[in-house]
């Protein structure tokens, strides 16, 4: 079972590998995915045989709580159950150093590709889906709390991040009815919250607009008439291989229970903070999100393009920040069509320019 112990404590994270894509004639790319909340790496598990005919080598990593990593201690989980600002960022803090950590060890025992001149192929490239991007952007918000050692050794490897689909709670902007709160609700069973939640996230939405900037323009609730989502298309064994709600009951919800200006802070000091940044410099970041979506995930994009705007007129570089979204998809591309997921990721990665399909 592939595991790389991310911490003294000797806590470990699962992940499966392609492995080096067979005659590539260029570096290759090393692209590591995290999931989201409830459902685990395996929904990746359709991009594993595509990723090697673009010359990527794909790992697909649980975070802990979740099947076959490690489970957090109850000091661990302790952090994160009252709105303590410190100790939510302590828990973040020591998230970030371990993918930090994940990645160093992985570079090191795979003797990977290190970041070609272009920064179009070779390195490493970390992408997180929904709700993970509170997992992994903390290794930006936090960079100056990473053993030197560690982000010396990284360096040359980290090419970019990847923030795929992340809803809006990871600005700081608060959450509504619709959507998330299900799984905080505690008249429900957590099978029911289970059903309700997965059939939210996996709906295909038709919003009015996808550049208003206008709450009214998002659809709340699916048409009737709408394309089944993809979790009503899952048969149970299907959804079983790839769920796990014990982790979202036991730390997944308590994650996010912070005041909302933690997480505005972390995200502020991922991507738009210019003493930050120095830290792997050439690092970029992009936003990628599909169309059909959840409207709390355009709501996500829109806050990025405002934070954005606001830096630049603050004459705050921070990192490069690019937008891209899969035309016709909803939150869950990679298993509805992982060919054409596959492909997208792809040109993002190995493209200066807006990836066309």
């Amino acid at each position: 079972m592939p595991l790389i112990s991310v911490n003294e404590q000797g806590d470990n994270l699962f992940y499966e590998d392609t492995g080096a894509p067979a005659g590539a004639s260029e570096p290759y790319t090393t692209f590591i995915v995290v999931h989201g909340t409830a459902f685990h790496s395996g929904v990746f598990r359709r991009l594993l045989p595509l990723a090697p005919r673009y010359r990527i080598r794909l790992v697909l990593v649980n975070r802990r709580d979740y099947p076959k990593s490690s489970p957090y201690t109850e000091d661990d989980i302790t952090k994160i159950r009252g709105n303590d600002a410190v100790a939510h960022d302590e828990f973040a803090r020591e998230r970030g150093n371990e993918f930090a950590v994940f990645i160093r060890h992985f570079v090191e025992q795979e003797n990977v590709p290190k970041v070609s001149s272009d920064r179009k192929s070779g390195g490493v490239v970390l992408m997180a889906w929904s709700s993970g991007n509170g997992y992994t952007l903390p290794m930006l918000s936090y960079a100056d709390s990473i053993p030197a050692d560690t982000r010396e050794a990284i360096a040359p490897f980290l090419r970019s991040f990847m923030i795929f689909d992340a809803p809006r709670w990871i600005l700081g902007l608060p959450t509504l009815e619709h959507g998330f709160d299900v799984l905080r609700d505690d008249s429900l069973t957590l099978e029911e919250r289970a059903r309700r939640f997965s059939e939210w996230v996996g709906a295909y939405y038709t919003h009015a607009s996808l550049s208003s900037r206008d709450m009214n323009d998002l659809q709340l609730v699916a048409d009737a008439g709408a394309r089944t989502g993809t979790t009503l298309t899952m048969s149970a064994d299907d959804e079983r291989a790839v769920t796990c709600y014990d982790a979202v009951q036991r730390s997944e919800v308590a994650a996010r229970t912070a005041a909302p200006e933690i997480y505005a802070e972390r995200v502020r000091r991922a991507l738009f903070d210019d003493t930050l940044a120095q830290y792997w410099p050439k690092c970029s970041v992009d936003v990628v999100w599909c169309e059909h979506s959840p409207w709390a995930i355009v709501d996500g994009v829109w806050g990025f393009e405002r934070l954005r705007e606001k830096a630049d007129e603050e004459g705050i570089k921070g990192r490069q920040l690019r937008f891209f979204m899969i035309p016709g998809a909803n939150h869950f591309p990679h298993w509805d069509e992982p060919e054409k997921t596959m492909k997208f990721f792809a040109k993002v990665l190995g493209s200066l320019v807006s990836p066309k399909l």
